[in-house]
């Protein structure tokens, strides 16, 4: 086939994982118009219980939502890299948003108000206190979410392919109710501090989105999401057994979530003072945060064999090598083979084998799910990526790298950014010579110098997000 006569795109196939053809037809889907309904009726809710507090203090208001949005966006960044072998439709991704952030969060403050009186009835005022949040937060919050993972299924089963893509959706939907949450307890701080206080904002934005933000609401429903994804994909199980998985999903987020509420930490505070308080939340961040990456990595894994089976099963090294089969696996081996094109062609080199990524796994995934078909849609655009990398002079987009020692040394000085931003310096100039260098001989460079420019810089920012939180508080 001619570059000319692969340009032209394929005709759609009947096995095309399209959702719905039109918008005619989505109105007639009754799920679609529950959902309306419930973010309505979730938007409603939040502006009556919030309205007061924005119109009080409506400069903090604005600067919450522009944080914890900054804040949301990098983590749906994150998220989308997880599922980058098979990356599901924007829209979908948008409806678990809204669902979190405001059907979900919307219906928790009636739930935790309701559950919490039957509490006070039940218990002793103390307990409440000290054992409301863990209770009540992990129940309502945990159910409330999952049902919005069983709404995506229902919007689009089709989309739910794998147990990774549970875990993405689930993940969309913690993020949704994580933000909203979040400005809801700067809110909540601003009002606290009498004022329309930017500090009070500040310090949420520190504490909430900072310290806890990566154990948060987004990996709890996570986890949910897998076990509802596992319950929808493995019909050849029992019921009892996809039921007792799902169950057992959402029962591990409801333990994860009650953990992290849980009062473990306050008994430090006589002893050892904020300090011991800030150790024990980050034993129990990194406890939630490391079960979660486990149990991601077989996800990931799982998902990776759907897609690296089929390109093996070609042998044909001009649709993928077995190394480039390899880099397929995870997002650091990807940025490893794009970083070998940097170093040797610059950004358009890395441009091209990005591409050849992408053709890769789409091929793979259109041979998983329509067979010949699929091969002969996708065949076209990954030809034209194989030549782009072909005319560079890039017979095989690996992810093979070197280990040195200034890779090693740059790695620890991007710590260092930490005492003083001045550092920065260091690991920046310890990629440019290290990629001139490597450039030059036609060789790799350790991919270690990217590494710590990219965490020297997040430092930097870090250290400066600090110095004006400080400022702020003294004013």
């Amino acid at each position: 086939m001619s570059v000319d006569q692969a340009a032209t795109p394929p005709p759609p196939t009947p096995g095309s994982r399209r959702v719905f053809t039109s918008w005619g037809a989505a109105a007639r889907w009754p799920a679609v118009w529950f959902f309306v309904a419930l973010t309505i009726g979730g938007i409603v809710i939040l502006g009556i219980a919030f309205g007061p507090a924005i119109a009080e203090a409506p400069g903090a208001f604005v600067l919450a939502a522009v944080l914890f949005a900054i804040h949301g966006a990098v983590f749906v960044t994150i998220i989308r890299a997880v599922d980058w072998l098979e990356p599901e439709p924007r829209w979908l991704f948008a409806a678990a948003l809204i669902w979190g952030g405001f059907v979900a969060s919307a219906n928790a403050l009636r739930a935790n108000t309701a559950l919490e009186s039957i509490l006070v009835k039940m218990t002793s005022l103390g307990f409440v206190r000290d054992w409301a949040a863990a209770i009540e937060g992990p129940t309502d919050e945990e159910i409330l979410k999952t049902l919005g993972i069983v709404m995506i299924v229902l919007l689009a089963r089709r989309q739910i392919n794998s147990v990774l893509d549970g875990v993405v959706y689930g993940a969309f939907v913690g993020l949704g109710f994580q933000e909203i949450e979040n400005i809801t307890y700067s809110l909540n701080a601003v009002a606290a501090a009498g004022d329309d206080s930017l500090a009070a904002v500040l310090q949420v934005f520190l504490v909430r989105g900072l310290l806890a933000g990566l154990w948060s609401h987004t990996v709890y429903s996570a986890i949910a999401g897998a076990g509802v994804a596992y319950a929808v994909l493995h019909r050849e199980r029992s019921w009892f057994n996809r039921i007792g998985v799902a169950l057992g999903a959402l029962a591990l987020a409801w333990l994860m979530h009650f953990l992290w509420n849980s009062p473990a930490a306050a008994s430090l505070t006589d002893y050892a003072g904020t300090y011991g308080t800030l150790l024990v939340l980050l034993i129990k961040g990194l406890l939630i945060l490391g079960t979660f990456l486990v149990l991601l990595h077989f996800f990931r894994k799982d998902e990776y064999e759907g897609v690296a089976g089929p390109l093996e099963s070609l042998s044909n090294p001009w649709i993928a090598t077995h190394n480039e089969i390899l880099a397929l696996r995870g997002w650091r081996s990807r940025g490893r083979a794009r970083w070998n094109a940097y170093v040797y062609g610059g950004t358009r080199a890395y441009g091209r084998v990005r591409r050849l990524q992408r053709a890769q796994a789409d091929l793979a995934v259109e041979m998983r799910d329509n067979g010949p078909a699929g091969f002969n849609t996708r065949l076209p655009e990954l030809q034209r990526a194989r030549y782009g990398v072909h005319e560079l002079g890039i017979t095989d987009a690996d992810a093979l790298h070197p280990t040195t020692t200034s890779g090693l040394i740059s790695f620890v000085l991007a710590f260092a950014v930490l005492i003083n931003p001045i550092f920065l310096i260091l690991p920046l100039g310890f990629l440019v010579f290290g990629v001139a260098r490597a450039r030059s001989r036609r060789q790799r460079a350790d991919p270690r110098l990217r590494t710590a420019a990219v965490l020297a810089v997040v430092f930097a920012l870090a250290y400066l997000v600090s110095v004006i939180a400080r400022a702020a508080t003294l004013v």
